[in-house]
């Protein structure tokens, strides 16, 4: 069952009968960052492990991935810093509210006007900065700051450029933490109008976007508890989770041609699900099999499936904000 850890709420049972299938599931924030944060030192730490126990030639790559691993935790601490010091304010979340009701949540539908005049996530990301940012290489620092202390119409033009897909025009590193800055404001504002809206309960993803922010998917959970064996989407941005039906295409929506993948055995609690139809692929992460799974921390550490099924001509439909398409 899922443990008192889990981010994901539970079930209100105060309702007799079966219940409904929720069509959207909206984490605990603190929780999920914690729990991200915790799993991603925990892998840093057996990647130390594994580097000891390897021939020397192969020491190095493991301990610098180690070094991004336990860097990222540091990223999510401050995440989850940013939110329990700084909560976002329902005037703060205005400029979501609009467009959600505007029933515009396409990839690039914040416009560079908005992202100019939320400021918000701009303090996020120069908060990051200073943060985990003195964790990294002088001259990489030095990028970054000049980044934050740049205007905000500079900024949100990077932003925007980030958010549309255009992930070649940013700095991979300044794009981590640009991201960062954006999920931290977005999670929470629309985990905070959810709270007095019920039609965003209700709404619905169209080509495997994020039904609250057009954002792509970090991968698909399948849950166990109360919600066992049920699928779920997760945004990439705002951490929501939609349902969709298992052995369904999250992108064509055909299921004639679903195919799983894994380097072990049909039991594993790490899967890649092809569609033969549209040549996508989304990572399953089966919680019901492994409870202590986080959709990014464990994508990250599995990137060899993902080169396995590239070379298969698969496409990932999926986004990382930890590691952003080449």
């Amino acid at each position: 069952m899922i443990k008192d850890h889990s981010d994901i709420p539970a079930l209100d049972k105060r309702i007799p009968g079966v219940p409904a299938i929720e069509p959207i599931i909206f984490p605990k924030l603190e929780v999920l960052y914690t729990r991200r944060a915790a799993r991603l030192e925990e892998l840093a730490f057996q990647l130390v492990k594994e580097a000891a126990q390897n021939e020397p030639s192969s020491v190095p790559e493991d301990e610098v991935n180690a070094g991004y691993f336990s860097f990222l935790s540091g990223l999510v601490a401050a995440q989850r810093y940013i939110l329990l010091t700084t909560p976002l304010s329902l005037a703060d979340a205005e400029p979501i509210r609009a467009m959600l009701h505007g029933q515009n949540t396409s990839p690039d539908s914040p416009t560079l006007a908005m992202l100019e005049e939320s400021v918000y996530w701009q303090k996020a990301f120069a908060a990051l900065v200073a943060e985990a940012g003195a964790h990294l290489p002088a001259e990489t620092q030095d990028a970054l700051q000049a980044l934050a202390a740049e205007k905000p119409s500079a900024l949100a033009a990077q932003a925007h450029a980030l958010l549309s897909g255009g992930y070649d025009e940013i700095d991979a590193g300044a794009a981590v933490f640009l991201w960062a800055g954006l999920s931290v404001f977005w999670a929470q504002a629309i985990a905070l109008l959810a709270a007095g809206d019920d039609a965003l309960h209700h709404r619905r993803s169209e080509g495997g976007a994020c039904p609250c922010c057009g954002a792509p998917p970090s991968g698909a959970l399948v849950l166990t508890g109360d919600r066992e064996g049920l699928r779920y989407l997760q945004c990439s941005l705002c951490e929501t989770r939609w349902h969709k039906v298992r052995a369904t295409c999250s992108v064509c929506d055909e299921t004639g041609h679903i195919d799983y993948w894994s380097f072990e055995n049909t039991t594993a609690p790490i899967q890649a699900e092809t569609c033969g139809d549209c040549k996508s692929y989304v990572k399953l992460f089966r919680l019901d099999r492994d409870p202590e799974l986080e959709i990014l921390a464990d994508d990250l550490a599995t990137v060899v499936l993902d080169a396995a099924l590239e070379d298969q001509g698969f496409i990932r439909a999926a986004l990382n904000p930890f590691s952003f398409p080449a």
